[in-house]
This record gives structure tokens, sequence and C-alpha cells, in this order.
């Protein structure tokens, strides 16, 4: 009774295997990071001194504590609950059914949880095309000029749609979906046969505290009013 879904079913073992992989890189990442610095020359050594006595390691960077982190995102997206739970959140700001953003209105799935577990994940299923499709059609038919034309017109305002929601997410709601890639984001056709984004993949969705948010809108009005446009897309 709940119509066409999809189902994502973790494939068996997998877990084992990441635990393997994330022993083996917490490992080396121990290992290079124990690694101490090279000596100085003798004559670079009085001009580097201050330098020196601080730096006692050849690689300076958090190697441990990045690799624990990213492994930790790793065991958050094989806990498909986390998904399931993600999914909702997301769909409880952002979506055209029961969204409260007044900024954001996009396809979001609905999400079974009662069906849902570690392992498996049910959820509505979004009829929809890629962004970077623009042939149109399918193998057994001609797309001429004018439909590619007018396909990738619909796709490109579309992109300028991902990624006014995206900022609005970032610096605004401060629930992002840190995964927009072309294969997350589908044009979905309405009834009316007009167009709009929806969203997939809720494996990771990160939590922006309002402190970073405001930090950011800070540091981008400062670059835009310095006409700083090369400082302004390296905060992002």
């Amino acid at each position: 009774g709940k119509g066409d879904v999809a189902v994502k079913v973790q494939r068996p073992g997998v877990r084992m295997l990441v635990e393997r992989d994330a022993e083996l890189l917490l490992t080396v990442a121990s290992f290079v990071e124990s690694l101490p610095a090279l000596p100085s020359s003798s004559s670079s050594a009085a001009a580097d001194d201050d330098k020196t006595k601080k730096q006692t390691r050849l690689i300076n960077t958090e190697i441990v504590s990045t690799t624990k982190e990213f492994m930790s995102r790793i065991f958050e997206e094989l806990d498909y609950r986390k998904e399931a739970s993600n999914i909702a959140q997301f769909s409880s700001l952002y979506s055209r059914r029961d969204g409260t953003s007044k900024d954001v209105s996009v396809i979001v799935p609905k999400v079974y949880k009662e069906l849902c577990t570690e392992n498996v994940l049910v959820m509505e299923w979004i009829d929809g095309v890629k962004l970077t499709d623009v042939a149109g059609g399918n193998n057994n038919t001609t797309t001429t000029d004018g439909q590619r034309s007018s396909t990738v017109e619909e796709n490109l305002a579309l992109v300028k749609v991902a990624i006014d929601s995206t900022l609005s997410q970032l610096l605004v709601e401060g629930i992002l979906h840190a995964d927009p890639h072309a294969g997350n984001l589908l044009k979905v056709r309405l009834e009316d046969d007009s167009v709009t984004l929806g969203y997939l993949d809720f494996g990771i969705v990160s939590t922006i505290p309002e402190q970073v948010r405001d930090a950011l809108i800070c540091s981008v009005a400062l670059q835009v009013f310095s006409r700083d446009v090369d400082a302004v897309s390296s905060l992002f």
C-alpha cells in the first residue's frame, strides 16, 4: 500500500571490510605522524632555531585525528537507520510536501522507518533524470536540437536552484546535504509538466553551528566589499 519504493541493501561483509581498512589506515597514520623532523643544516640552523624547537615531527598535521574523523563518517554511512533519520530531518525542513524552510522547496523521498534496519533502507521511489543527462528520450528516440536546447536550459535552471539550495542549507538553516554531486540530484517532472529538483542519498547530512554560519556570512561580506572574488570562493 506504499506504492513503488526504493530499497537499499548493504552488501554482506562490508562492515568487516571497512573495519579492516580503518585499522590499516590508522596504523599508517600513526607511523607517519610519529616520524621525527629532519635535522636542520648548520647554515640554516641559526635562522630556523625557533621553528626547529617547536617542530619535533616531520609532519605537524594531526593525521591520526583526521583519519579517525574520516572513518567515523564512513561508519555513520554504514548504519542505514542514521540515514533514515537524516532523510526525515532533511524532509521536515526542505521537502515540497511539508518542509518549513522559506527558501528551499525540493523533492525528498519519504522514508518508511518501520521497515528500515541497520542494513536495509526503504524509501519512496522518485522518478527523475540526472542533471548531467541532456540527451533526453531513450535509445529508441531521436533528440532534436530544439529538444536538447530546451533540456539544457531546464537543467541549468535546476543547477542554479541546487546552488541556492546548498547556500541556504549552509548559511540559513544549518542542516546541509553534504554530498550534492550530480548522481544525487535529479530533475523531477511534476504533473503540470514543470520541473523541480530532487535529492537522493542522505548518508552524510551535516549540522552547521550558528556561530560557524555567522562567521561565514561575515567573511563573505568582508571579501565581497573588498571585491576579492578569489577569497570568497576559497571560503567554500
